[in-house]
């Protein structure tokens, strides 16, 4: 029997799927990367928004018309979308079955159910949380990888979806963590990069109090382990501690990925979040503590009820605040949540108006920001070399996927290496370098 499986939306769906193959592996079934060559095919969805609904269904649709040439493919739908909709197996009759995320260490009895000619729908558990010995099969390139620290979101947001379908905040043990960071590094990894639906908020279900930061002194002292960079950064939910930490401990990258989403008090109000002093005082704490940080944040445009004054706070806050990384979503409707029936909703149209003139705006801010590293010489983790021979890398600003790309040309380049990189040219989202 051969596995094919597909992995969409976010670093924690895909974190999900390393754990589907490394227990698909470990019971002896064979993975291979053609769906077309495949047995079964498994497509991990996710849900969040409309855009991501549409690929996961795009993908199972495509996955179903490989059947025209193999009758005997299954297809398994996994992860976000069967969990968020309980009536995909009477809509979706493509797929031979379905399986949440909460019940992927139940991955292989659901493969042979399929191939059995069973229909299997295991969707009511709403996440799982792997263990130290929970097997993983990574997709990411050798020198770095995605630590799930928790699962699940308490925070309620009034747009967002994922307490629904994962279920309450849970958090993993510190001794876990530490224990399988300690065995990624072993294989290899040199950056290891924390996620959950909220980084800041771990551990506080586990005796009420915020522990990030007794896990990055934990994780800190592996030796070989040279960068910790910290994602989903939940503003509200930032300590001293914390903040204190990034500031001294070298290991841990001077970037912090901080989603505000807004920052006119009245939308934060109707979104479910905190106000725009907190927001505030918070970067303003960060900048200050943390020498040279780079602050990622995300925002949405177009939420219910933005007038253009709304929006307008939001455009002069990005061009005084200058962040040195940046995201922008539209608001996406959502159904059976709160902001689903709010009035008015924007129109589709002035979303796009709205997040071209954010987007305008935040490339002359990164292309200001890049060319103030021109003649420095930075340290860049080269993640790939191209088949021209130029390495493609990231500095300890940039997180995997989503950052800017430094092109380093000289010898001795090598996946994986630290490079010493001198910056000759800089443009809005890239920069290029010679190694030293």
């Amino acid at each position: 029997m051969k596995i094919s499986l597909i992995s969409l939306g976010c670093s924690k769906n895909l974190v999900d799927s390393e754990v589907m193959l490394g227990i698909i592996l470990r019971a002896g079934i064979r993975v291979v990367q053609n769906p077309a060559a495949a047995d079964v095919v498994i497509i991990n969805t996710c849900a969040f928004i409309h855009a991501a609904k549409q690929e996961a269904v795009e993908t199972v649709l495509e996955a179903g018309r490989l059947k025209e040439k193999n009758p005997n493919l299954k297809v398994l739908v996994a992860g976000c979308l069967p969990r968020r909709y309980p009536q995909l197996p009477t809509l979706l009759r493509e797929a031979d079955g379905f399986i949440g995320p909460g019940d992927i260490n139940r991955i292989v009895t659901v493969i042979r159910a399929v191939v059995s000619g069973k229909r299997p729908v295991l969707t009511k558990t709403p996440s799982f949380l792997s263990r130290t010995d929970t097997p993983r099969f990574k997709l990411t390139p050798r020198h770095y990888a995605y630590l799930k620290i928790a699962d699940g979101c308490d925070n309620r947001c009034h747009y967002c979806v994922i307490p629904a379908i994962r279920g309450p905040y849970h958090s993993r043990s510190v001794v876990s963590l530490t224990n399988e960071a300690s065995r990624l590094v072993k294989e290899g990894v040199k950056e290891i990069c924390l996620i959950s639906q909220d980084s800041t908020y771990y551990g506080h279900d586990r005796g009420g109090r915020f522990q990030l930061p007794a896990l990055c002194r934990r994780l800190a002292k592996i030796r070989g382990l040279e960068w910790i960079r910290i994602l989903y950064s939940h503003p509200a939910h930032f300590t001293d501690e914390l903040i204190r930490l990034i500031a001294e401990e070298p290991k841990i990258c001077r970037y912090l990925d901080v989603p505000i989403q807004h920052i006119s008090d009245r939308v934060l109000k109707a979104m479910g979040r905190n106000g725009s002093d907190e927001v505030k005082n918070l970067l303003l704490k960060l900048r200050t503590i943390i020498p040279g940080v780079a602050l990622r944040t995300s925002l949405i445009v177009g939420y219910p009820g933005e007038t253009e004054r709304d929006f307008r706070k939001l455009y002069d806050f990005v061009r005084e605040w200058r962040f040195e990384r940046l995201g922008v979503f539209m608001y996406s409707q959502e159904e059976k949540t709160r902001a689903a029936k709010l009035k008015p909703q924007v129109s589709e149209e002035k979303k796009a108006e709205r997040f071209d003139r954010i987007m305008t705006l935040q490339r002359s801010i990164a292309g200001e920001i890049n060319r103030v590293n021109l003649g420095k010489t930075l340290r860049v983790l080269i993640d790939e070399i191209s088949e021209e021979g130029v390495g493609i890398g990231r500095t300890e600003f940039d997180a995997p996927e989503v950052d800017n790309l430094t092109y380093v040309r000289g010898d001795k380049l090598k996946k994986g290496r630290f490079m010493s990189v001198k910056i000759t040219d800089a443009l809005e989202y890239d920069l290029y370098g010679e190694a030293e």
